[in-house]
């Protein structure tokens, strides 16, 4: 842990990627046409499959058919902006697409409360407590103000303040996590004999040679190889 971000519990926890560089090349919003959201879609699916240990998941390969339904079908079919979905996957995930404070800024305008706004000489968000972001010659400097009370950290690049706010706008805890069970909801019990039997058809398609080749490619993509698509990839 750095020492710099130990001044707040919100940058000196580690359960966010600090430090992880973007990838260039992945087109990020405002996209200019349709090939360009493609390219973003099609890169949050292939980082969404990475992130699996063991075999693809039911729940991944569910939520990358999901985006899946969201790739533009014609070139004049280009929505500039990502779907709510999208961006809160982006968010979930870190996902590594070259965002700029400035870029992931707009993309969350009227995503909720307390979205970060550019002011002089930097950004603030939040509401209680709020935030303020200024560049200084270590990074980025981060005050967070509660109640007459401030405190401060630095990140070390705006790859990092851009990781900050995807981990403060992301979801956490989506139902039923930490949730209190909701009575129009059904208990997790009850649909535990339907979740087996998913579970249990899912295991025979992840013996398919298609979801076999795409394992081996990732494992030596994770390996540090650029990966080989197989004949069913």
């Amino acid at each position: 842990m750095s020492s710099a971000r130990s001044g707040l519990s919100e940058t000196d926890r580690d359960d966010v990627p600090w430090g992880r560089a973007p990838l260039d090349g992945i087109p990020i919003p405002p996209f200019a046409d349709a090939a360009e959201h493609r390219a973003y879609l099609r890169a949050l699916q292939t980082f969404l499959l990475l992130l699996d240990r063991g075999e693809p998941t039911a729940a991944t390969i569910a939520l990358a058919a999901a985006l899946e339904a969201e790739l533009p079908r014609t070139s004049r079919e280009a929505p500039t902006h990502l779907s709510p979905l999208a961006l809160r996957v982006s968010l979930s995930t870190f996902f590594p697409a070259p965002w700029t404070p400035e870029a992931l800024a707009s993309a969350l305008n009227g995503f909720g409360y307390g979205v970060p706004v550019r002011g002089r000489g930097g950004w603030s968000w939040g509401g209680d407590p709020d935030y303020a972001a200024r560049p200084t010659r270590q990074g980025w400097e981060i005050e967070r103000h509660e109640r007459g009370s401030f405190s401060h950290a630095t990140l070390a690049h705006e790859d990092d303040l851009v990781l900050l706010w995807m981990d403060m706008f992301r979801n956490r805890f989506p139902y039923p996590i930490a949730h209190v069970a909701d009575p129009a909801a059904p208990a997790p019990g009850s649909l535990a004999d339907a979740a087996r039997a998913t579970l249990a058809a899912h295991a025979e398609n992840v013996a398919m040679p298609y979801l076999q080749n795409w394992m081996r490619e990732r494992e030596h993509a994770r390996d540090g190889g650029p990966g080989e698509a197989g004949s069913l990839r």
